[in-house]
């Protein structure tokens, strides 16, 4: 019974923050030339070829930002300093008597917050919930003051009927 060629490729969608890394396994069963990533989405370029005991060839735009690990039947590549326009589709491609595709992994990379960001968060919490916070409490503390000057009073009519 022949074996089916097949591409795992795992995982099939990822985001990633601009400067992270993504990890992209490809593994299949039988023998193998060889193995490509493939951006194919938005631009349909190589972005390494993997074989065992050769030195892999990787694009130029990765070059100094991927790293593998594992055999080319079962290979993770790891893309780093992820940037913006690393965003995109990505196969991997099984070299065998014939090219085999994987299902592809959609890599989506999205911009650092600033850090000026971040004190929106602050200015919100200065400009909304401080003064919030202050209402509520001077409301607690009115309410308190009303409910004892009631109770003052109401002694000191029962002080003043009780003499009389």
């Amino acid at each position: 019974m022949a074996l089916l060629a097949e591409v795992w490729q795992s995982p099939r969608k990822t985001i990633a923050l601009e400067g992270d890394s993504v990890n992209i396994t490809c593994s299949t069963p039988g023998t193998l030339h060889g193995i490509y990533l493939k951006q194919t989405w938005p631009s349909n370029s190589d972005v390494i070829y993997y074989e065992d005991g050769l030195k892999p060839t990787v694009d130029p735009r990765f070059q100094g930002r991927i790293a593998f690990s594992g055999l080319q039947s079962n290979l993770t590549i790891s893309l780093y300093h992820l940037q913006l326009a690393d965003t995109g589709g990505y196969t991997c491609v099984a070299i065998m008597d014939d090219k085999i595709f994987g299902p592809g992994t959609l890599v989506m990379v999205t911009e650092q917050l600033p850090k000026a960001a971040n004190t929106c968060q602050e200015s919100w919490l200065i400009h909304f919930a401080l003064p919030t916070a202050l209402s509520v409490g001077f409301f607690l503390v009115g309410l308190g003051l009303g409910a004892m000057c009631v109770l003052k009073r109401t002694q000191i009519q029962k002080l003043c009927c009780a003499k009389e």
